[in-house]
């Protein structure tokens, strides 16, 4: 029994450390190597960690196309999430966010940026509401990005 409880504190101790360490980032947030991969890899365990540190606005040296400024740590984790799970942002915020310009969905990053508590008030209350719901499911292999690949990455949370 102590080493199951072990186990798991080490476990979300080792998550909220990656997490951590997202504002040390630098280059691509997202790059194969990058961290982001490891903790997309804890599967559901990073999940919590990850809502945590929504509210982060530690700045780093990474970028997004979509952003005009640096990624915080609060950015990241909340691209880092949307690997785990779908965060569809009308049904967690609300906020129709429909206008797709050169890939980006515009007025998301103005949004979190602007409300960061409420944000994360608001993903946590939409993973709790659906948590139960989550199913892990395969990606086709004709999906799988090399990221995901070299990261032994083959599935995905949706809701069922």
């Amino acid at each position: 029994m102590l080493t199951i409880i072990t186990n798991i504190c080490f476990g979300q101790t080792n998550i909220q450390n990656q997490v951590d360490s997202l504002k040390y980032l630098k280059g691509d947030p997202f790059d194969c190597n990058s961290v982001t991969w490891r903790i997309i890899a804890n599967k559901k365990d990073a999940i919590q960690v990850l809502i945590d540190n929504l509210d982060d606005s530690t700045f780093t040296t990474t970028t997004d196309k979509c952003k005009k400024k640096n990624l915080t740590v609060g950015d990241i984790s909340f691209l880092t999430l949307k690997k785990i799970l779908p965060l569809p942002f009308f049904a967690v915020t609300q906020i129709q966010c429909d206008v797709i310009e050169d890939g980006c969905q515009l007025g998301i990053f103005e949004y979190v940026e602007t409300n960061r508590l409420k944000f994360q008030k608001q993903v946590q209350a939409y993973y709790d509401k659906n948590k139960d719901k989550l199913k892990w499911r395969q990606i086709d292999s004709n999906h799988l990005t090399p990221c995901y690949l070299k990261n032994n990455i083959k599935g995905q949370y949706f809701y069922d």
